[in-house]
């Protein structure tokens, strides 16, 4: 019973490719098959993902709603993995796929689940994306700190030497020499008069 599944699902696929569908492997339809304000719904996201993917900083960024086709090139030329992403292109139409897969199956509940659970689309959220220079940017903030710090320690390494000459005690020594001084002088001319009256008395 697999094997003929497994053959149906082959056999849709290939029936929707040889009508010009549009998609990724085996995941296409026929862009006419959706309601065109649903597929004019799948480019606005589309173009609103590609935005974001690309930091808002793109070169190209379109979507034909009538082909489906879409293009998402970054301004540094890169190019985002659309496939990877929710609410974009390639999303849409793997969700598209499943729905009419599985719609096109109502009697056959075991193809039913062969369609759902061996298509695989984009599940991660654009607005998880996270730049490469954001990450560059944060990384390079500690080297400021540093250097204002080497700043703060040479301010006071400045204060300290002004304050070295500041020393007053030669000076206070020098003001109590004087009186020492003339001190001295006195005994000893005291000393010779003292003497000198001796001799003259004897």
């Amino acid at each position: 019973m697999i094997p003929f599944t497994l053959l149906a699902v082959a056999s849709l696929a290939s029936l929707v490719a040889a009508q010009e569908g549009v998609g990724i492997g085996n995941q296409t339809i026929i862009p006419t098959s959706v309601d065109i304000n649903t597929r004019n719904g799948w480019c606005r996201s589309e173009k609103d993902t590609c935005t974001t993917l690309c930091s808002k900083n793109w070169s190209t960024n379109d979507c034909d709603q009538t082909t489906l086709e879409v293009s998402c090139i970054c301004a540094d030329g890169s190019k985002p993995e659309l496939v990877n992403y929710r609410n974009t292109m390639p999303f849409f139409i793997c969700l598209e796929y499943i729905a009419q897969c599985v719609a096109g199956n109502t009697t056959e509940p075991t193809l039913q689940n062969i369609c759902r659970n061996t298509n695989t689309c984009g599940n991660l959220d654009p607005a998880d994306f996270v730049p490469t220079t954001t990450i560059r940017t944060t990384a390079a903030a500690p080297s400021t700190t540093g250097s204002s710090s080497g700043n703060t320690d040479a301010a006071t390494t400045t204060s300290g030497s002004t304050d070295a000459p500041a020393t007053t005690s030669p000076n206070a020594a020098a003001s109590l020499d004087p009186p020492s001084f003339g001190f001295l002088r006195m005994a000893a001319l005291l000393t010779a008069l003292g003497v000198a009256g001796a001799g003259f008395i004897l």
